[in-house]
């Protein structure tokens, strides 16, 4: 029998840019918080002040969700994140030391492919090519699952109790990309009938659910969590959401994502393994990055092809070419 998720994974709470913000209805003197952690008796929030301040269970419903903050509402909850993940010894704090300016890896970039993401070999190597699509090949991986995993089909889906049906499309579908390892659609399709239902249930509430996206990972993480025992990779957790909607979720690769994250935001926590505030984190470098290419005047098609940068750019075996040592 599979654990619970909760017991492989505890409930760890990490703010990131997606994270809710409350104000206390008795104290709100306080200021905004943010959740930072949760244990079984208590949350913690990080307050406007400085503080962090522990709830008990049983007065969770004293922390009302804040949604009049307005414009001012991103600038609050960056500093929340900052004081967050700040550690309480100014000098212990950990912040990432670039492996390569990012004017560096536009270079490397433009050496391999002078016209680039138009370039022709980019499309071959990475998009799609005239003939059988490949691992490698974005476009028709993508194309296929917003298509099979599309908000109608889903919904009609779940309704008809069709779900282990749409569990084989999805194992199909990640046994041709080189996104995830095949170990991971091959474990997917190991699932039994009961334990499918439960992953495409989860899978759907985390393309269409509502509310907000980083409750969705968290349950989708859960859920993966209790079904394979173990808190899952970040190839595993974001490969879905990365190619049903390629505009806005990437799939996080962690060692060349937290190079990356090293020029784009330095000072963010980045998990070894899949968490929701961390994944706010990725998806923050993620979007930074296309905002330079595009000021560099090479936009990208979508974050897929960021993915592909990120990947070309900054995996180990492109260190030396970018004039640096892989980091320790």
């Amino acid at each position: 029998m599979a654990k619970s998720a909760l017991a492989v994974a505890p409930p760890d709470v990490e703010a990131g840019p997606d994270s809710q913000l409350y104000r206390h209805s008795k104290r709100p003197q306080w200021g905004v918080g943010i959740l930072i952690r949760e244990s079984e008796k208590a949350r913690t929030y990080q307050f406007e002040g400085g503080r962090r301040r522990k709830i008990r269970k049983g007065y969770y419903k004293l922390m009302k969700p804040v949604d009049d903050l307005g414009n001012s509402e991103d600038l609050i909850r960056d500093t929340l994140v900052r004081m967050a993940e700040a550690p309480a010894d100014p000098s212990k704090r950990k912040v990432l030391e670039p492996v390569a300016k990012f004017d560096e890896q536009v270079e490397l970039f433009l050496e391999l492919y002078p016209a680039g993401f138009d370039d022709p070999e980019w499309i071959e190597d990475h998009r799609e090519s005239d003939g059988r699509a490949l691992k490698r090949h974005r476009t028709p991986v993508s194309k296929e699952a917003r298509e099979a995993l599309s908000a109608a089909r889903c919904e009609e889906a779940v309704a008809a109790g069709k779900q282990a049906e749409l569990g084989a499309i999805i194992s199909d579908l990640l046994s041709r990309t080189d996104l995830v390892p095949i170990s991971f659609a091959k474990a997917l399709k190991g699932l039994d009938t009961d334990e499918s239902v439960r992953h495409v249930d989860a899978v759907v509430r985390l393309l269409h659910g509502e509310g907000r996206h980083q409750d969705r990972f968290r349950d989708y993480i859960r859920t993966l969590a209790d079904l394979f025992e173990g808190r899952p990779t970040w190839r595993n957790a974001t490969v879905l959401s990365a190619l049903v909607h390629p505009d806005e979720h990437t799939v996080v690769r962690r060692s060349a994502f937290v190079r990356q994250a090293a020029v784009i935001a330095p000072a963010a926590r980045y998990s070894r393994r899949a968490r929701p505030g961390s994944y706010g984190n990725f998806r923050r470098v993620a979007h930074g990055v296309r905002d330079k290419l595009i000021d560099a005047g090479h936009e990208p098609r979508d974050l897929l092809d960021v993915y592909d940068f990120v990947w070309t750019t900054l995996r180990a075996s492109a260190l030396e070419h970018l004039g640096e040592n892989e980091a320790p």
